[in-house]
């Protein structure tokens, strides 16, 4: 009978991050009882002709093209797709849903009712699209700060929702509970939305925290969503000078947020740059607990799953996913636009050096019993038998 034969669309983000790295590791655990044939595109390739670049976020006949010759020599039993805009642009539905193939979306940020597909408006949280009217997106401008993009994008959208996007795709996978309930609101049918939190695979045995300096530890990409601008906030009113941050990460918030520490004169907050996920044991080893200020919705929020294996708890904004992640026991929740109360959580870690160390313990154990590989590729297999799909494994 031979394996589930899947044609996995994916498309390339200018700057890589979760969400990349996460597919990469679905693939390879898909790849163990699926055969995947991939399809890929680079949003960076849009960019070497722009002055086609808004007629290829809406239509991409390259694409239809090559799309149209895998459909025909590959005998795929579904086709399965990541984030597709707008480097794919929407030709992929248009071509799945002619040919009536079964077609599987996985979840990773809220693109079909958002213009920038983070619910983010410049700096604030937004959901003013989600029921598909992006006219304010164009008199916002919060795509790429462009009015003119983001009304494209708009266009772009409300022709996909057009199409009947929401109602036609077999499957939706999230990786959280928040993300099905805003997609519901978005209006697709909650039955067709299966839940699958993502996994990690964890490395060699932790190591408990070195002794001495408090140290909180922010791992991320440092754009505007991801809140440290509220973090160093609540660092100036936590006023601890037995304490350290480390930033690890860069991106285009970068500037603005040194500027800020210098400004309010911040003890002990050292920007680390970019660090490679391999060169990270040290950081680890001397935090005490990692940081996720996110201000936005977060999808999941893979960071935490990286704290916890290795051993450390976890201080995040009650906003999202994070909630589902960091119950009682294993890290501390925040108001997100409260920096007084994120500074009091972080202080509550680092008063109490034991339970600290207790919560990652118990975090690391929950990573390995309700976030690992098997598990993930069970509730795979559970979504491809509930989309019909039960060729090639029992």
């Amino acid at each position: 009978m031979g394996p589930l034969r899947i044609l996995q669309l994916s498309n390339r983000h200018l700057a890589y991050g979760g969400e990349e790295a996460m597919v990469r590791q679905m693939t390879a655990a898909l790849s163990e009882f699926c055969s995947l044939t991939p399809f890929e595109t680079a949003s960076e390739s849009l960019l070497r002709n722009r002055l086609a670049l808004p007629l290829r976020v809406f239509r991409n006949p390259e694409v239809r093209d090559q799309l149209l010759g895998l459909h025909r020599t590959g005998s795929f039993h579904a086709w399965q797709a990541h984030t597709l805009l707008p480097g794919m642009s929407i030709t992929p539905y248009e071509v799945a849903f002619h040919a009536g193939v079964p077609l599987l979306q996985f979840l990773h940020n809220y693109r079909f009712s958002c213009t920038n597909g983070m619910f983010l408006d410049h700096g604030q949280p937004c959901q003013r699209c989600i029921q598909g009217n992006f006219v304010h997106a164009f008199r916002a401008g919060c795509w790429r700060n462009s009015r003119l993009a983001s009304g494209w994008m708009g266009l772009v959208l409300h022709r996909l929702r057009s199409m009947g996007v929401l109602e036609k795709i077999t499957r939706w996978i999230a990786p959280s509970e928040a993300v099905r309930t805003l997609h519901v609101q978005m209006g697709v049918p909650g039955e067709r939305i299966d839940v699958v939190p993502h996994f990690l695979v964890p490395g060699p045995e932790p190591i408990p925290p070195m002794p001495g300096t408090p140290t909180a530890l922010f791992v991320g990409r440092l754009s505007e969503e991801k809140g440290v601008l509220q973090l160093l906030q609540a660092w100036r009113l936590l006023d601890r000078p037995d304490a350290r941050l480390l930033i690890a990460g860069d991106g285009p918030e970068r500037p603005r947020l040194e500027a800020f520490a210098r400004q309010a004169s911040l003890r002990n907050v050292r920007f680390l740059g970019f660090v490679a996920p391999e060169n990270q044991a040290d950081l680890w080893a001397e935090a005490a607990v990692s940081v996720v200020p996110s201000i936005v919705s977060e999808t999941f929020g893979l960071v935490v799953l990286e704290a916890w294996a290795r051993a450390r708890p976890v201080i995040a904004h009650r906003i999202g996913a994070l909630p589902e992640l960091v119950v009682p026991g294993t890290g501390w929740l925040a108001d997100p636009g409260d920096p007084a109360n994120l500074a009091a959580q972080i202080s509550a870690a680092f008063d109490s050096p034991e339970q600290t160390m207790a919560m990652g313990r118990t975090g690391h154990a929950r990573l390995l019993s309700e976030f690992n590989k098997a598990l993930w590729q069970d509730r795979m297999r559970n979504v491809y038998r509930r989309a019909g799909l039960t060729v090639g494994f029992s």
